[in-house]
């Protein structure tokens, strides 16, 4: 995860029970988990840049899509307290099943 101490870094990160899960199931892909924690960077410095378009979903119209390879994060941005959630990661196809 992102360290506040970094100068780049303009929003904080937390990660949702569900996005916990799917990091703790995927732990011996060690190639997968460092890229995700690669973007998870990528979003503390800029989510707006890092987001798709795309993403419409009705359990959760303000949140945001991104991509790692197969794979999708769903998170939400709350500007006032300049946090990043991650709600949801998943494969693109049961992700968006799942968030439609």
């Amino acid at each position: 995860m992102p360290s506040e101490n970094n100068s780049e870094v303009h929003y904080e990160l937390f990660e949702d029970k569900k996005a916990i899960r799917f990091m703790d199931n995927h732990s011996d892909d060690e190639k997968l988990i460092s890229r995700i924690h690669g973007k998870y960077y990528q979003l503390a410095v800029d989510p707006y840049k890092e987001a798709e378009s795309s993403f419409r979903s009705k359990k959760c119209p303000k949140c945001k899509k991104t991509r790692v390879g197969d794979y999708r994060i769903i998170y939400f941005i709350n500007e006032s307290t300049k946090e990043v959630e991650i709600i949801d990661i998943g494969p693109r196809r049961s992700i968006y099943k799942k968030w439609n």
